[in-house]
């Protein structure tokens, strides 16, 4: 599966939410959750910096979960 590309942090969300939510994504990115909140619901227009955080800290964030693994029986 090739890149996802998001026009905005309310469609990322939506694409992330059977897995984390607004609240978890903040804590990943190390942002308020009000924030995120803000940039969700349009309020708040997100800074290309804030978009260059959240793609690094969603990258990171996926590859530490690649070393995550459930032990067998």
């Amino acid at each position: 599966m090739g890149n996802r590309e998001f026009e905005d942090v309310r469609e990322l969300l939506n694409a992330l939410s059977p897995y984390i939510s607004a609240r978890a994504l903040a804590r990943i990115v190390g942002m308020s959750e009000s924030q995120m909140l803000q940039y969700k619901a349009g309020i708040k227009k997100i800074s290309p910096q804030n978009i260059a955080r959240i793609n690094e800290k969603l990258r990171t964030f996926a590859s530490e979960l690649q070393e995550f693994t459930l032990k067998g029986a």
